[in-house]
C-alpha cells in the first residue's frame, strides 16, 4: 500500500510513513489492536484510496480514529439516524471488513465514510448464527460439537445474510442454498 506525502504529493511505501510524526501516530493507532482487526483495517483503508494517488496519512489517521471509535463503542447502529443498535465485538467489525473486501468489485470506490461498513456489521450482529460464530472461541466440550444439521443451518444463515446485505443476488443465494443442502 502506498501513501501520499502531504508536502510534495509523491507516493511512498506504507512502511516508510512511520518515519514522520503522522506516520508514528498512525502506527501507534494500530499498535494496540488485535492482529486480525489490524490487518482488516489496513485492507479497509485501501477502499478509501483515490485511484490515481495515494491515501494521505492525515486522512488515514482520521479514518482509523473514526473506526476505532465505532469498534470501541461495543455496539453498532445501522446508521446514525436510528437508536437501534446491536452488540458488536471487534471480531464482528473485522468480519464486516473482510466481507466488504471480498465484495470489493460491487463497491463504489473510493469510499467516502464508514456507513456501508456499519450496515454490514449490523447485518452480521443481527444474525444470531453469525454473531455467535464470530464470538470469542470457547473450549470444545463433548456437548459443543456441532451436528451436520447445525452446520447446514449456519451455512444457510450466512447465505441469507449475504443476500440481505446485497453481497449476492437471489439467483446466487438460491444456488448456494441448494449446494449447502446437498442437492445440486
Amino acid at each position: 500500500m502506498h501513501l501520499q506525502c502531504p508536502c510534495c504529493g509523491e507516493q511512498f511505501p506504507f512502511e516508510a510513513g512511520f518515519a514522520d510524526a503522522d506516520g508514528k501516530r498512525l502506527a501507534a493507532l494500530f499498535a494496540g489492536l488485535e492482529p486480525k482487526l489490524g490487518r482488516a483495517m489496513l485492507n479497509y483503508l485501501r477502499l478509501f484510496s483515490p485511484a490515481k494517488r495515494g491515501l494521505r496519512t492525515t486522512k488515514a489517521i482520521r479514518l482509523v480514529e473514526e473506526l476505532l471509535d465505532l469498534v470501541n463503542a461495543g455496539q453498532v447502529q445501522r446508521d446514525a439516524r436510528t437508536n437501534d443498535s446491536k452488540p458488536a465485538a471487534p471480531r464482528l467489525w473485522a468480519a464486516g471488513i473482510e466481507q466488504m473486501i471480498a465484495g470489493r468489485e460491487r463497491l463504489q470506490l473510493p469510499l467516502e465514510n464508514h456507513n456501508y461498513l456499519r450496515a454490514v456489521v449490523y447485518g452480521i450482529a443481527a444474525d444470531p448464527v453469525q454473531a455467535t460464530q464470530l464470538a470469542p472461541a470457547k473450549p470444545v466440550t463433548a456437548g459443543s460439537v456441532a451436528t451436520v444439521q447445525q452446520v447446514m443451518q449456519e451455512a444457510i444463515s450466512r447465505i441469507n445474510a449475504d443476500e440481505r446485505l446485497g453481497l449476492i443476488d437471489r439467483e446466487e443465494a438460491d444456488r448456494r442454498r441448494q449446494a449447502a443442502r446437498g442437492s445440486t
